[in-house]
């Protein structure tokens, strides 16, 4: 399987933000840079994973981005499936739109 860039990208940032004291606050230009990856691309992956909870933001001069959660109960399975789009492989797995010759319906 091969993930997108946007779950390599949500992956990144929480392995980023795990290193970090549960306490530091880091900034989206930090991890961009750190990674060399566009802050416009980290800003909707953040936003996304502040969502899901994984992550908490705060606003302001001061503000930056934290774990949600403890590293320990992040679940890496569970963040690749809340980011992925589409895990069937071929349209034989897609239970909706199953027109797969090979299989029965």
């Amino acid at each position: 399987m091969k993930l997108t860039n946007y779950t390599d990208y949500s992956l990144r940032v929480l392995i980023f933000l795990a290193t970090k004291n549960s306490n530091e606050l880091v900034n989206i230009k930090d991890i961009a840079e750190s990674y060399s990856i566009s802050k416009n691309h980290l800003m909707k992956v953040i936003y996304e994973l502040g969502k899901l909870g994984y992550v908490e933001t705060i606003r302001g001069r001061n503000g930056g981005i934290r774990l949600g959660k403890a590293p320990e109960l992040i679940n890496i399975g569970e963040v690749i499936r809340n980011t992925e789009d589409d895990f069937n492989l071929v349209e034989c797995f897609n239970g909706e739109k199953n027109h797969c010759i090979l299989s029965p319906i």
